[in-house]
């Protein structure tokens, strides 16, 4: 019974990792411009929101859907951030192309970058509810259809969160491998794709409000 609570798991969180929001549009591009390590303080960030995020949904999941399709200027606020980040990514001037992931030389620093990159991860989910939203939906599912409670939801939860930060590092190392290969030019088209996949992400986000 666990093995098979464990393996539904693992197989929504291979599904979650494959929706791309947002997030995975700059998880990728800190790979690719900072390195690896960089990444997965990003991505630690990220999946600490989702935690936060699913705690919340199944604690509070009633009150909080009632209250995210009652107040639109949620949905408007988040989708006039992310098109006003993606016209950031695009307008932001282009880095020469270096083989060798920006590191900061004081340690100090270094810890400062990752703690900022943490805040940032948690930041991006938590401007966008529609993270909030797959979520209440995940337990609503999990809960009513699956019937799964206590240690089986727990199992169950357990297995998709990790898998899916399994499935993050694989996208962070290989995204990370393709730094060396990519021209000034290549980056650039990069950038422009990152910043119109968020304005459209935006514009969506925007126009369901209503």
């Amino acid at each position: 019974m666990t093995a098979s609570i464990i393996l539904n798991g693992i197989l929504f969180g291979l599904l979650l990792s494959f929706l791309f929001g947002p997030a995975f549009f700059i998880l990728i591009d800190t790979s690719i411009k900072k390195g690896f390590k960089q990444a997965l303080f990003l991505d630690i960030g990220i999946l600490l929101s989702d935690v936060l995020y699913l705690f919340a949904a199944y604690l509070f999941a009633e009150k909080i859907n009632a209250y995210l399709h009652e107040n639109l200027f949620i949905k408007l606020a988040a989708g006039i951030a992310f098109i006003i980040l993606g016209i950031v990514y695009i307008l932001k001037k282009q880095a020469g192309v270096s083989n060798k992931p920006t590191v900061n030389t004081s340690s100090e620093n270094q810890k400062k970058s990752y703690i900022g990159l943490i805040a940032k991860g948690i930041g991006l989910n938590a401007i966008n509810p529609g993270v909030l939203i797959y979520w209440i939906a995940a337990c609503t599912y999990a809960t009513e259809t699956l019937e799964l409670k206590d240690s089986s939801l727990f199992y169950y939860f357990a297995s998709t969160i990790i898998t899916l930060f399994g499935v993050d590092l694989l996208k962070i190392y290989f995204a990370s491998k393709l730094k060396s290969k990519l021209t000034v030019k290549t980056q650039s088209v990069l950038k422009n794709i990152i910043g119109i996949g968020l304005i459209t992400f935006g514009i969506l986000m925007f126009f369901k409000a209503f």
